[in-house]
């Protein structure tokens, strides 16, 4: 078993009249599966979306680590799908995210997916339960 630790961290001196510094800090401390990928993903519409992770595999808990490596803000999106029909995480060139994921224990079970702006966009994800 493995330690995954992910830190959040948000600071600003003149969004608003008071400075902002938020720090938030969470462990899975026995983590027993996952780890970072790099994948092309080839598909360019939800209907054809590629499977990134099996829901089977993970239960209620799991957290996900979602990052377009892509400079291009503006053409080489990668969308996140948790449902097989809609995106419900879109990911520009440089954004990343950490979310849960209820993955199979919860409702219907459907596998992680995603779609890519154009073809081969780079996609790093990894699955940490």
């Amino acid at each position: 078993m493995a330690t995954v630790s992910h830190t959040l961290t948000i600071e600003s001196t003149d969004l608003t009249t008071d400075s902002i510094s938020l720090s938030a800090i969470q462990s899975i401390v026995s983590a027993t599966q996952g780890g970072i990928m790099r994948e092309k993903i080839v598909p360019d519409a939800i209907g054809s979306a590629q499977k990134i992770a099996i829901a089977s595999l993970y239960s209620n808990g799991a957290k996900l680590w979602l990052y377009n490596p892509s400079t291009d803000t503006t053409n080489e999106k990668v969308y996140i799908s948790f449902d097989s029909t809609t995106d419900q995480v879109i990911l520009s060139g440089g954004d990343w995210a950490v979310i849960p994921w209820s993955a199979g224990s919860s409702g219907t079970v459907v596998d992680l997916e995603a779609y890519a702006e154009t073809a081969n966009n780079i996609l790093e994800f990894g699955v940490f339960q």
